[in-house]
């Protein structure tokens, strides 16, 4: 009698010993829900009272919310596991461990290092409008310690890992220049076209002068302007014009898209033609038929 209560005392702290186990679990789920929450208020209060960029803020605040994320996460699972098991000689093998998984962790290790040098290199912001590698185009919505992630303007979303990150063309730098041309053929007079061409220069800049670039004075750093004759004979077409204006970095494919539709709308209305692929077909005469005969 007294070895089975003895057995059913110690199945009793057995089963409580584990339902300890049980409650500090949800306990360490449930604190580190409520940080990772807190988190975004903390991170979120401390850079009201910075005065750096906005983008350059919103930057640092994706990093250190991965960076945070991955910290609670990894603290989290170590206590859990600490109810259980002896995690000492986990914590002891790690060394030996991390050399062993080393050689593959190597594309994550680059993935984080690339990630700082691009912040702090200042490369581009969250919300900088960039095109990676010459392939993927839009807007950054977040950098993290291991992927960097592009909203194109259709919608789509890409996943990037830093270290694939080879060229990046930032659109949202000081300035940018808009370059638009056009080809128009030999028959036009070059003369009559410049003067299109600033007439469209002027109207574009009454209409849109929200959208160039100004200095502290307010007048335009680089208003539009025909930039001259850029090629002659291009595909067998005639001579093209350019046009340059230097805008905001937001702007730049509003004015070009105005610039364009204007040299349209007014080539149309003062009839001058835009140069177009042609092919000139002249009758020749045949010498041993002595009959007319259509080359090119």
């Amino acid at each position: 009698m007294a070895e089975e209560k003895f057995m059913s005392l110690l199945e009793q702290v057995q089963w409580l010993s584990v339902i300890e186990k049980m409650v500090v679990t949800v306990a360490i789920i449930i604190i580190s829900y409520i940080l990772m929450k807190l988190r975004t208020k903390l991170i979120a209060r401390i850079f009201k009272f910075t005065k750096m960029d906005e983008n350059k803020e919103r930057t640092l605040a994706t990093m250190l919310m991965s960076f945070t994320r991955y910290v609670i996460y990894i603290i989290a699972v170590l206590l859990i596991l600490k109810q259980f098991v002896d995690i000492t000689p986990i914590i002891a093998g790690a060394g030996v461990v991390g050399l062993a998984i080393g050689f593959g962790a190597q594309s994550l290790v680059k993935d984080v290092i690339t990630g700082f040098f691009v912040m702090f290199e200042d490369q581009f912001h969250v919300g900088d409008f960039v095109q990676i590698n010459g392939e993927v185009t839009g807007t950054v919505e977040e950098i993290g310690l291991r992927m960097t992630t592009i909203r194109e303007w259709s919608g789509k979303k890409f996943y990037i890992p830093n270290s694939e990150i080879r060229t990046v063309r930032n659109y949202n730098r000081r300035e940018l220049r808009a370059i638009v041309s056009v080809t128009f053929p030999y028959e036009e007079d070059p003369v009559k076209v410049r003067e299109l061409l600033e007439d469209v220069c002027r109207q574009v800049e009454r209409d849109f002068r929200d959208q160039f670039l100004t200095d502290e004075r307010g007048s335009l750093v680089e208003p539009p302007q025909v930039y001259g004759v850029t090629d002659i004979n291009e595909n067998d077409r005639g001579g093209t014009f350019t046009i340059i204006a230097k805008t905001k970095p937001a702007s730049i494919w509003t004015v070009e898209k105005m610039l364009k539709e204007y040299i349209w709308r007014h080539c149309y209305q003062q009839g001058v033609k835009i140069a177009y692929p042609r092919r000139i077909y002249q009758e020749v005469e045949s010498r041993e038929a002595g009959t007319g005969a259509a080359g090119i």
